[in-house]
């Protein structure tokens, strides 16, 4: 596409590299830092109970985030190779589908009666196939 609108493409991969360096990788650095933070201050937490809990609600938030820019990076910095280019595709619906569609179900599992109408609903289902299976 870029050689059917461009004379010189080689300005324009310099310019899109450019752009997605300032617009992904810069974010996720920041990310990242603040997440070195974060778990430095989790670490000298006194209990083990409260890291225990801390850890729990930031490695939630530290995977979508990883799967989010992960594959914003790989798709937008790293598609010289040809194995990428056809990857790159994969990644993006990774990071416009998988990542809201998983969002919502990585935090509400955290939530106790969440998990618990979901092993009321998993009871009654297994319930209901072995009460089949015998008839």
């Amino acid at each position: 596409m870029m050689k059917l609108t461009c004379s010189d493409v080689q300005l324009m991969k310099v310019l899109s590299f450019m752009l997605s360096v300032i617009f992904s990788l810069i974010p996720f650095l920041l990310t990242v830092t603040s997440y070195i933070y974060i778990i430095s201050t989790i670490l000298s937490i006194p209990s083990t109970t409260g890291r225990k809990k801390a850890f729990s609600t930031c490695s939630s938030h530290l995977i979508v985030v990883t799967l989010f820019y992960g594959t914003i990076i790989v798709v937008y910095l790293f598609t010289t190779t040809n194995t990428l280019k056809d990857l790159s595709k994969v990644f993006s619906v990774f990071y416009t589908v998988l990542t809201p569609l998983a969002n919502p179900l990585i935090y509400s599992l955290r939530n106790k009666e969440v998990k618990e109408a979901l092993r009321t609903a998993l009871g009654k289902y297994i319930t209901f196939q072995s009460s089949k299976n015998s008839t």
